[in-house]
């Protein structure tokens, strides 16, 4: 089965618990209350599109691309926020349909994106879900693992099932927990932001995130399911990374940016201090060459037993290659 944990020297813990950390707030599970989203936010996650958008090589894995420039396809994006990877698919593939859900209705655009996309306010602990059954071609699911407690995937899960169609693809992208080959002060600054971002005592949430069940191992053992295959990617963080590299370093800048005050507020760290870490982070991430770790998971329905869709392209050759899908 897969296994999420590395043995890496200068690695930390836990780094894809903030990566979405304000997914929500439970009383019900005893979970650290969601601040509301800023402009911020909203910029980092638009910095963190772009460079997974480069890591990954396309804006997904799933073998769905000639379905979606056909038409019709309905595919549904788990955790959108401001709806940026929405809005590249709808515009990407404008013959088929996309919906963006999230519970934070403050951060989901309100200015018309397009005749192909609706962005709904929905939050996953409240199933079931307002779909029928059957309903998308494809579900997409990015940096959401750690936005609730473990337990409660597995019913989520359950409804991502119900509501695919048979032969629908879902993906599921997420990091690694660790940084790699990170220098003592970016290891510094990772642990205020974790410290910012640690849930209450005796919270499902706050169990060792080494212990979190991953994407593979939970969608290997739901058997509606077939075909899984993972991608992996690593993202380096610094210049010495190019254009991903400078993008994942802009990123880190603006998290630490956001929990800036209340570190100094909280005497976590003085001022002069944590202007100096910073400053030695943006030199040892080069030197260190520091990089994180994703995964894509995806997998597919089973039980479809339709036609045989078949696409015939042209190269400069004029040869015609034929592509086969369903």
């Amino acid at each position: 089965m897969f296994n999420s944990s590395n043995d890496t020297n200068n690695n930390t813990g836990g780094i894809a618990s903030f990566l979405k950390l304000k997914w929500r707030s439970s009383t019900k599970y005893n979970m650290k209350p969601r601040l509301p989203n800023t402009a911020d936010d909203i910029e980092r996650d638009w910095v963190r599109h772009n460079a997974l958008r480069l890591a990954f090589e396309n804006d997904f894995k799933a073998p769905i691309e000639r379905l979606l420039q056909a038409g019709g396809s309905e595919v549904l994006d788990i955790g959108c926020g401001a709806g940026f990877w929405t809005a590249d698919m709808a515009a990407r593939f404008p013959f088929s349909y996309f919906i963006g859900i999230d519970i934070d209705k403050n951060v989901l655009p309100t200015s018309p994106c397009g005749r192909n996309i609706l962005h709904q306010r929905i939050d996953l602990i409240e199933l079931p879900l307002p779909y029928e059954d059957a309903t998308f071609d494809y579900i997409f699911v990015r940096s959401m693992l750690n936005t609730m407690p473990d337990q409660l995937w597995d019913d989520v899960l359950k409804e991502f099932i119900r509501i695919m169609k048979k032969g629908a693809y879902i993906e599921c992208v997420e990091a690694y927990d660790d940084l790699f080959d990170a220098g003592p002060s970016m290891n510094t600054l990772t642990q205020l932001v974790l410290m910012s971002t640690q849930q209450p005592p005796y919270s499902p949430t706050s169990k060792d995130v080494a212990a979190r069940n991953p994407w593979p191992n939970r969608l290997a053992n739901i058997n509606q399911l077939m075909g899984m295959q993972i991608y992996h990617t690593h993202t380096p963080v610094g210049h010495h990374g190019g254009e991903i590299g400078s993008l994942l370093l802009e990123y880190w800048e603006r998290t630490i940016g956001n929990y800036r005050r209340e570190w100094i507020t909280n005497r976590w760290i003085e001022e002069e201090e944590l202007d100096k870490t910073i400053r030695q982070m943006r030199e040892e991430v080069n030197e260190y060459n520091t990089y994180m770790s994703w995964y894509s998971v995806v997998a597919r329905k089973k039980g479809y037993k339709g036609p045989i869709l078949q696409f015939d392209d042209v190269d400069d050759d004029d040869t015609v290659i034929t592509t086969k899908c369903c």
